[in-house]
């Protein structure tokens, strides 16, 4: 299984049939089952991601209790540092200030 996810390099939506094709035949398994397996990989990445109780107000250290690096072959690490997660959830709040801002004076 290993040599397959070497070749889930795509980074969209849309499976190019012609590479799962070409993967499916390098690996020896029906086209079928290497796009459920590429689907069921982008999942569980975006599963994994989604988990993360990042909406909660965390501190630092319990920010860095969790585990908020998914390293991808072939595209790299997703990674989440405290800055950015602070930075984020400022951002986060300021919108939602505003649009409370503007839901009050549509009420008025």
């Amino acid at each position: 299984m290993k040599r397959i996810s070497s070749y889930f390099y795509i980074f969209n939506s849309m499976v190019n049939k012609d590479i799962l094709g070409k993967v499916a035949e390098d690996v020896g398994l029906p086209v079928d089952v290497v796009r459920k397996v590429y689907k069921a990989y982008w999942r569980f990445i975006k599963d994994s991601i989604e988990a993360l109780p990042l909406r909660d107000n965390l501190s630092e250290e319990e920010f860095n209790k969790l585990k908020t690096n998914i390293n991808v072959p072939s595209l790299g690490k997703f990674t989440c540092t405290w800055d950015r997660y602070q930075r984020v959830s400022k951002r986060y709040e300021y919108i939602r200030k505003v649009k409370d801002a503007e839901n009050n004076k549509d009420l008025s």
